[in-house]
């Protein structure tokens, strides 16, 4: 007769709790992750001397041969160090930080480098940021990494601009208000066609976008802020005397009102392309391109507009703005019902 167990926990090799299991980790890949924060600081102080190398070489007018030797050499050791690692440590080095990082920044103190050795020349736009574009594609197309695409949208923003200078070329005395829209149009363009041009890789589609973007929202905010203190100033150079040697008190200067609307038309648009973005890619950086194109160019725009009721313009797009988070909600909270219907 078999005699039961007496009461109580149970005991046994399958009483034992289940531990999660511990993913296996590799040697190689741990001493990567332990040298990645000395790649980061290695790569950090290399194109400090490249910075300090661009800026002091033409201190004084002609080239300074000692700074910029050391400028060339700290390049030379970012582009080798990514060119070595590329060819002796893939394997080592899944990620390829040792390649993305040297290799991104030295492809940037590359066109450093050529704009100090060409001192502004009319081509040195041209040549600089083309040269950087180039190297950063190759990266890209070797490591698939970030860092490459950053470096190379920064290339092409110059190259861009320059572009622009040269064939929107506008007289010094022609009205502020045709340079202010061509500006805008001309940013507005760039974060379009960078962005398309990322779409057609998965590894460049949200960082492409990313980069373009930040550099327009930048732009719109500080070609705002450049006509708020124009408007500002514009009364000054209009002022008048009366009869009494009194200033008289000049009327409102519109000459920056159809640039401002430009602005905001643009601001609106480029708000709902990134919208758009967010929807299709579900990354939150295009969502962040969204408010911050939204903040810091509209104020700007009131005090360019000399809104008298500034209350109105918060009530508007505060409204609008609350209408869409209450359409979200309602939208998700249905969503969550219909769910918890499913299951039960």
């Amino acid at each position: 007769m078999t005699q039961a167990p007496p009461p109580g926990p149970p005991t046994g090799p399958s009483s034992a709790p289940l531990a999660p299991p511990t993913p296996p980790t590799s040697g190689v890949s741990r001493l990567v992750d332990d040298f990645r924060p000395l790649v980061s600081v290695g790569v950090g102080l290399l194109a400090t001397a490249v910075v300090l190398s661009t800026a002091y070489s033409r201190a004084d007018g002609d080239l300074d041969w000692s700074n910029y030797a050391v400028g060339l050499l700290a390049t030379l050791g970012l582009l080798g160090i990514a060119a070595v690692a590329l060819v002796t440590a893939r394997a080592a080095d899944p990620m390829t930080d040792l390649v993305a990082w040297p290799g991104a920044f030295g492809a940037g103190s590359v066109g450093l480098m050529i704009a100090v050795a060409m001192d502004g020349g009319e081509a040195t736009a041209y040549v600089g940021g083309l040269a950087v574009v180039a190297l950063s594609l190759v990266g890209l197309l070797l490591t698939g990494r970030g860092p490459f695409v950053v470096t190379a949208v920064l290339g092409l923003y110059v190259t861009y601009a320059k572009v622009l200078d040269d064939v929107i070329s506008v007289p010094d005395d022609a009205s502020e208000e045709v340079g202010a829209i061509s500006i805008a149009l001309g940013l507005a363009l760039f974060a379009v066609i960078v962005t398309v041009a990322g779409w057609v890789r998965a590894d460049t589609r949200v960082l492409a976008g990313a980069v373009s973007g930040a550099l327009t929202v930048v732009g719109f905010a500080g070609l705002t802020g450049v006509l708020v203190v124009a408007q500002a100033l514009a009364p000054l150079m209009s002022m008048r005397f009366d009869e009494d040697m009194m200033p008289s008190e000049p009327p409102r200067f519109d000459g920056y009102d159809d640039d401002t609307w430009v602005i905001l038309g643009l601001s609106l648009l480029l708000m709902v392309g990134w919208a758009v973005c967010a929807a299709l890619t579900g990354h939150v950086v295009y969502r962040i391109l969204v408010v911050a194109i939204a903040v810091s160019v509209t104020p700007l725009a009131t005090a360019v507009l000399s809104v008298e009721h500034p209350s109105w313009w918060g009530l508007a797009v505060g409204a609008v703005g609350g209408a869409l988070l209450v359409l979200a909600t309602v939208r998700t909270v249905g969503t969550s019902r219909r769910r918890s219907l499913d299951v039960n």
